[in-house]
């Protein structure tokens, strides 16, 4: 089965979630990923549940790649990465600011090395401002673009989003741009892509930043699933959990009203006024129904609705299973790794689950620098100064 970045090669020196995710989804397209750790491997293979000897999310964000050690503070380990460089489409990393640059690997290296060299920096903050410099994780970013403040019940304190998400936009929209930079790329000439994680976060705030640019930004702290544009919007409990509900349009406020003995002629600003009157007599018609049930009686009126699911359910839906979602990776050394697959659907039928399986540290080192570098004469030499594994 052909795949689209067939054909491309891409280094991957990333570490934690941002850029071994944006790698990975090159790598779901076809992309020849090069995974290149320290002789200790990438930071995740050491954290969480294992499969094996590497943690979860080493597994989730690594397969589709091949795996190369190098200890690129040592000499003939920064020749080694340029001289991949030279034979390379893309290098992905997301270290701090300078870190590339004191190896000697940075994108200034880089380029002399492969004048079409993409060159993709994700950054908390990227590669200009006050902040840039920063050390930045998920949740620094999300404390910084505003999801903090916005996230979280009222009166409650200011509450981080529950996954990663500036670290997943900001990895998504990497892979994006590198695809851009490879479509636009011309004979010797590649390209320098800055993405921020902090960008992103205040992307997914898009809807709120007419109302904090005005000066109502205490209006939008802490909302929990409340939106101040519209009402009803919450969720609300039921019989047997909780469902949320999310009227945005008139036709769906003309659809509900009869079911909560309110005035249909009551428009959007009329209802975010009377928001208790609205809330209570929802909230009175759902307590009898059970979560599934009234969700589904909505969505039969075309209202937004749905049960709010825990994520045992969530994993066993019909849903998830039937967009090729989830997966059982039997791996040859760490057994069999549960899997969510690639969101990335090309139409082929069987093209969700990995296509080359997670390696283990070092896994390639001898096809990629034996082989490819023609330096299989070296590797002993290599191993006993500690520059490879």
């Amino acid at each position: 089965m052909s795949r689209p970045l067939e054909g491309v090669r891409v280094l991957d020196i990333g570490i934690s979630t941002a850029g071994p995710y944006a790698a990975r989804l090159l790598g779901d397209l076809g992309a020849d990923v090069i995974k290149v750790e320290p002789l200790d491997g990438e930071n995740t293979r050491g954290l969480g549940l294992r499969y094996g000897d590497a943690g979860y999310l080493y597994h989730v964000n690594n397969y589709n790649k091949r795996s190369i050690t190098l200890r690129l503070q040592h000499p003939r380990g920064r020749d080694l990465f340029l001289e991949l460089v030279a034979k390379s489409d893309v290098v992905v990393e997301n270290f701090a600011i300078g870190t590339m640059d004191k190896w000697g690997v940075g994108y200034a290296a880089c380029r002399e090395a492969n004048p079409a060299i993409i060159y993709c920096s994700v950054k908390g903050f990227g590669e200009s401002g006050p902040w840039a410099g920063l050390r930045a994780f998920d949740t620094v970013t999300q404390a910084l673009c505003g999801l903090m403040y916005s996230t979280g019940k009222p009166g409650d304190p200011p509450l981080k989003a529950g996954p990663s998400v500036c670290d997943l936009m900001g990895a998504a929209v990497s892979s994006m741009a590198v695809m851009i930079a490879i479509a636009a790329r011309r004979p010797d000439h590649g390209q320098f892509v800055d993405t921020a994680l902090f960008d992103m976060g205040a992307v997914a705030l898009i809807s709120l930043w007419p109302l904090a640019r005005r000066g109502s930004a205490e209006s939008l702290r802490s909302l929990g699933n409340r939106h101040p544009d519209h009402a009803p919007f919450d969720d609300y409990a039921c019989g047997d959990g909780r469902v949320m509900v999310t009227v945005t349009r008139e036709a769906q406020w003309r659809a509900l009203a009869p079911l909560l003995a309110l005035p249909v002629e009551w428009s959007r600003p009329t209802r975010i006024e009377k928001r208790e009157t609205v809330d209570a007599a929802l909230s009175a018609w759902l307590a009898p129904h059970g979560a599934q049930q009234a969700a589904e009686q909505l969505q039969a009126l075309a209202i937004p609705a749905a049960p709010i699911l825990d994520l045992k359910q969530v994993a066993q839906s019909a849903q998830l299973a039937s967009r090729k979602m989830i997966g059982t990776l039997r791996h040859p050394v760490y057994g069999d790794v549960p899997l969510i697959n690639t969101p990335l659907a090309t139409g082929e039928a069987d093209s969700r689950g990995p296509w080359r399986h997670q390696p283990v540290l070092g896994e390639n080192n001898e096809e990629v620098i034996g082989d490819l570098l023609g330096r299989a004469d070296e590797l002993a030499s290599l191993r006993a100064e500690g520059v490879v594994r």
